[in-house]
């Protein structure tokens, strides 16, 4: 019961702290996090009242195009060299493939664990190379200072995870799902507490060392 509220409102605070900081947040397309965080609250509470006139299966699918869709969106502008940019068109040809046969096949009768898994692979591997990215940025000094940092810390901890609860989720239980799904929600609210952290976060600016700020004192 306790995890179930503390899930809930970490789903809502995202939107408010944006609402609050937009002035903060009207730049690297942090717009596109906000789109998703409303995404989340509104399937999560469609399946909340709806879930006995709707089919969860086809509601979580379309929220899993929702989402990899926004992440990818989000890291194909973050991610500066054009090579590299190649990488999410090519992984969105296989995802978008994965998700028609999902829809049409249709194995699970409540997750959408072939779709989900995929997007889990996809967008750790996206997450790496904004993070190699940065670090091989000879102007990002302190990584840990940009808001996109962490977001993308967040869609890492996150994907990598669940990645494996993903894939044996359309074989479980009622009992089993309830048993385990509560890491899903763990590590969902750890993700949405970093989206905060972004979002509290003042303007990203470019940081000098603690060396180079003292010759430039001197």
């Amino acid at each position: 019961m306790l995890l179930s509220i503390l899930f809930t409102l970490s789903e809502i605070l995202p939107v408010i702290l944006y609402i609050c900081f937009a002035r903060r947040n009207r730049h690297e397309g942090l717009f596109v996090i906000f789109l998703y965080c409303i995404i989340s609250l509104s399937t999560e509470s469609l399946f909340y009242f709806l879930q006995h006139k709707i089919d969860p299966f086809y509601l979580f699918a379309s929220f899993t195009v929702c989402e990899y869709t926004l992440f990818t969106v989000f890291l194909f502008l973050s991610i500066k060299d054009r090579k590299l940019r190649y990488i999410p068109i090519l992984g969105s040809l296989i995802f978008y493939s994965m998700a028609i046969i999902n829809f049409t096949t249709k194995k699970s009768e409540s997750f959408d664990s072939l779709s989900a898994s995929v997007e889990a692979i996809l967008i750790i591997i996206y997450s790496i190379i904004f993070l190699y990215e940065q670090i091989k940025d000879p102007s990002v000094i302190y990584v840990y200072y940009t808001k996109k940092f962490w977001i993308v810390i967040a869609f890492f901890l996150y994907f990598s995870s669940t990645l494996f609860l993903f894939l044996y989720a359309a074989t479980f239980t009622n009992q089993e799902h309830r048993s385990y799904w509560y890491i899903n929600n763990i590590f969902d609210i750890l993700k949405n507490i970093l989206f905060c952290v972004a979002f509290i976060m003042k303007k990203n600016k470019m940081y000098k060392s603690p060396l180079e700020s003292l010759y430039a004192d001197m």
